[in-house]
């Protein structure tokens, strides 16, 4: 049997991942050692790779916005290509973190820092286009979840 989603139903449990995201992000940037920032990093990496797979998979909310909104399309292919570059980013923070010989712990801050930045710019285009659909019809568009 098939499970039908709303666009708000989608987006309520992504932003929950945001904040889940965020919270991560504070605990890398106030690390007080690389290894425990490396720890953080990884931790974030796998989980920004993970939300972002869930925004993308059947019946998750770019799909939802994309059966509802057709002309969200093409800025919701601007968002799967953030998602190829913010997770590129936070691996490359992962494995600066962990590189021998260390790595300035200041200047690790201010690139999550960066990180953090894009990936609110990020968040903020994706909540604007579900205000966009869900201001659309006086009833929730619904579409069929993977199942």
């Amino acid at each position: 049997m098939q499970e039908t989603v709303t666009v708000q139903e989608v987006a309520q449990q992504l932003q929950q991942e945001h904040a889940e995201l965020h919270h991560l992000f504070e605990e890398a940037a106030q690390a007080s050692d690389l290894a425990q920032m490396s720890g953080f990093l990884a931790s974030l990496h796998h989980r920004l790779t993970a939300h972002f797979n869930a925004e993308e998979r059947p019946g998750g909310l770019y799909d939802t916005l994309g059966f509802c909104a057709p002309e969200f399309r093409r800025p919701l292919g601007q968002l799967v290509d953030d998602h190829f570059r913010l997770a590129a980013t936070a691996r490359n923070l992962r494995e600066r973190a962990r590189a021998v010989g260390g790595v300035d712990t200041d200047a690790l801050r201010v690139d999550i820092a960066r990180l953090v930045r894009a990936v609110a710019e990020h968040e903020n285009r994706e909540l604007e286009m579900v205000r966009q659909a869900t201001g659309r019809a006086p009833t929730p568009a619904r579409t069929p979840a993977a199942g």
